[in-house]
């Protein structure tokens, strides 16, 4: 499983940063997610340990527990 980091300014101030996998890259049922960073470094520091993590993880769990089979394909 292929799993990537994505931080995303947000409008109202601060970053977001979430984990998705190749199946799902959308940010709606991410593996890992937080949105309220007040820099980039915080999100990137963060998020790259968070990664650190899921990568040594047998089978990650998503955060919302939902998932669409039919992504997969």
């Amino acid at each position: 499983m292929k799993l990537r980091l994505h931080v995303h300014h947000v409008r109202s101030g601060g970053w977001c940063a979430d984990i998705d996998d190749d199946n799902d890259r959308q940010p709606d049922d991410p593996y890992w997610c937080v949105d309220h960073w007040p820099t980039l470094e915080s999100a990137l520091v963060a998020g790259c340990a968070e990664l650190a993590k899921l990568v040594t993880t047998s089978a990650p769990i998503r955060v919302s527990g939902y998932y669409e089979a039919v992504l997969a394909a």
